[in-house]
């Protein structure tokens, strides 16, 4: 039986398009790398702050979220200042890969201060060693592109499941970035079997666990906002023993440097006297998140809709 789909016939306008938009990144990936970090992140710095002004939709979709979530903990005039700057540091993620691909090398990723801190790498190393499986998990947070870099300069080779592209030119190349490092770059349409694999091998598996969950979520609060979390990340913690670590990479400046944060680690022994260990697990790591983004909301993705379309579109009219 020839089960193959049919192929889908792209408008010639799209495909202008994207061999267009693939040609200036290519354009712009050669100037960054002239330039130099400080100037790469000014010139792109610029046209984000004009589309975020200009686009009325991403702005009031972030300031919205933001001033929810943020309502009580930063001064209401700070928060179109924190969503723009947050939208920033999204167009930067572009600048980030970029610019590791001339830079990030196995000889040279101290020098951006690209180290995870010794004494949670100890602890990871002995985990692998004693064939813990390790869930790493970040949110869309700073630099969070270049995690799987990162990890794999610091001898933690793990399997990173990403969303794909919808420009198979430049999923490739991003894909081909983050894994350089020799972490292995996992399809989420292709995740299940591979992620069971890992984790009973004893192996780590990094992802962002920042998503609404629609339907069958847990019901959790995120920055003190109702939400869903996804299950499935406790499920696979408290089935394989895993040990659970929330970080994530933080931006320091805009000369290509970062710091790797730490924000929680736990493991079985933190849960087995728990009532139900996947909602411990969930909302312990959400609580990690948290305290991640509230140490500089400034580099979080405040226009993607955290807490559900739904509870954006409430924001909106209100």
């Amino acid at each position: 039986m020839d089960t193959s789909q049919p192929c889908r016939r792209v408008p010639p306008l799209v495909r202008l398009f994207v061999a267009t938009a693939n040609t200036y990144r290519r354009l712009l990936g050669a100037v960054l790398g002239i330039v130099g970090p400080r100037a790469a992140y000014a010139m792109m710095a610029a046209p984000a702050r004009w589309l975020y002004r200009l686009f009325d939709p991403i702005r009031r979709a972030s300031e919205a979220q933001c001033r929810a979530a943020l309502a009580g903990r930063v001064p209401a005039s700070d928060i179109h200042r924190i969503a723009e700057a947050g939208f920033v540091h999204r167009i930067w993620n572009l600048t980030d890969l970029m610019l590791a691909d001339r830079l990030l090398h196995p000889g040279t990723f101290q020098r951006y201060a690209g180290r995870i801190p010794d004494r949670y790498l100890s602890l990871m190393q002995s985990a692998r060693e004693r064939r813990q499986p390790v869930i790493l998990l970040t949110a869309y947070y700073g630099s969070f592109d270049l995690l799987p870099v990162f990890l794999g300069y610091n001898g933690i080779t793990a399997g990173v499941v990403y969303r794909t592209h919808d420009n198979p030119v430049f999923d490739a190349f991003r894909r081909r970035i983050r894994a350089r490092s020799g972490c292995e770059l996992i399809p989420v349409e292709a995740a299940a079997g591979r992620v069971e694999q890992i984790l009973a091998d004893g192996g780590t598996l990094a992802l962002v666990a920042d998503h609404h969950a629609d339907k069958g979520g847990e019901p959790v609060t995120f920055l003190g906002l109702p939400t869903r979390a996804i299950r499935s990340v406790g499920l696979l913690a408290w089935r394989f023993n895993a040990f659970v670590v929330v970080a994530g990479i933080r931006r320091l400046g805009s000369a290509f440097r970062f710091e790797i944060v730490v924000e929680d680690h736990f493991g079985p022994c933190d849960w087995e006297n728990e009532p139900d260990p996947v909602v411990y697990v969930t909302r312990r790591y959400l609580a990690g998140m948290e305290r991640l983004v509230l140490a500089d909301p400034s580099q979080y993705l405040w226009a993607y809709p955290r807490w559900g379309g739904d509870f954006l579109q409430g924001l909106l009219v209100d």
